[in-house]
């Protein structure tokens, strides 16, 4: 039996979005870069591969082929480009594949790729916690892109996969989708067929425990990253400041997020605490806006000086420990929201 990953199980589930997650090192790129060469010589199907920035796409890009050339020794794979957005991959001198940033998607609209039927997103997951302002819409936009023509208005064809490190959770696609909430850490895989995504948890205890046995694993054994890496411990998640609201609260105003997701903001004034929490005051018309994309006829976008005062209420609050969130997702759209606030 192979010890290393397969991505088999999560494609039977026949999702458009694929979100594959697990230990580093189990060979999650060498699988789907092998399916997509595969693809590619059977049926002529292309490929996207994307990163966030050009300059991540710039240090991996040009080695696209190289961990996987071993398993084609007849086969001619090559690169051509700089290796920012735009660079091709040919497979025996044919165009199979090209770059993509992320941050550049919105450049492709108008172009037409009727023969990808693979958006790859490798390191979906920043492990700095450094994602673009509309990351989650630029990824919609980019598959709507791909996969429009056909004769359907969009084709059924084509998998958006997306792959990363046991980093963390909360991430903007997890929280947008509501997969985050979902997840409770009794099972490998979380599928929600209304909606059309997946997400794979994959631990390969087998590999953790090579690694283990190597000096480097000896090293990290009982430090944050040695869980991360060896036992698939979520690195970023943290639960610190999340507990449930007590005491007498005051509502002081509902906080407008992406999706149409939205934030009570409540004061303990006795315990001189602030809470966020998903539960909101229907009746509240003090709206705050903390993205532009949220912002709309009923709110106050955090641009004005009221809304401002509201961004630094909160800042200092987190920065004298006396800001509280009720569930992960409050804690990582608020301090996202503090990190990349609008000015």
């Amino acid at each position: 039996m192979n010890k290393f990953y397969n991505g088999k199980r999560v494609l039977s589930f026949g999702t458009p979005f694929i979100f594959s997650l697990g230990n580093r090192s189990i060979g999650k790129t060498f699988y789907w870069t092998t399916r997509c060469i595969k693809k590619y010589l059977k049926s002529g199907e292309q490929f996207i591969y994307v990163r966030r920035y050009d300059n991540d796409l710039k240090r991996v890009a040009p080695s696209f082929f190289e961990n996987v050339s071993f398993k084609f020794p007849d086969v001619s794979l090559g690169v051509e480009g700089s290796g920012r957005s735009g660079t091709e991959y040919y497979i025996n001198d044919g165009l199979a594949g090209v770059t993509m940033a992320l941050s550049a998607a919105n450049k492709y609209k108008s172009v037409a790729m009727p023969y990808v039927t693979t958006i790859l997103f490798d390191e979906f997951i920043n492990e700095d916690n450094d994602y673009l302002g509309n990351e989650v819409g630029n990824a919609f936009s980019l598959y709507q892109t791909i996969a429009r023509g056909g004769g359907a208005v969009l084709r059924q064809d084509v998998k958006f996969v997306f792959l990363g490190n046991a980093v963390s959770l909360n991430n903007p696609y997890f929280i947008e989708l509501g997969i985050r909430e979902k997840i409770d850490g009794t099972k490998n895989y979380y599928v929600d067929d209304d909606r059309g995504w997946v997400v794979e948890i994959s631990n390969n205890a087998q590999i953790a425990e090579e690694i283990a046995n190597t000096p480097f694993g000896k090293m990290i054994a009982k430090t944050r990253y040695g869980d991360y890496a060896l036992k698939n411990q979520f690195y970023l998640d943290s639960e610190q400041f999340i507990c449930q609201m007590t005491g007498e609260l005051n509502y002081v105003c509902t906080l407008d997020g992406d999706g149409g997701r939205q934030y009570g903001l409540y004061l303990n004034e006795v315990e001189d605490l602030l809470w966020v929490s998903p539960k909101v005051d229907p009746n509240c018309k003090v709206r705050f806006a903390i993205s532009e994309g949220a912002h709309n006829d009923g709110t106050i976008l955090v641009r004005d000086s009221g809304a401002s005062r509201i961004y630094m209420t909160m800042k200092y609050a987190y920065d004298y420990a006396k800001l509280r969130f009720e569930t992960p997702d409050c804690r990582f759209v608020i301090l996202e929201y503090m990190k990349h606030r609008i000015r």
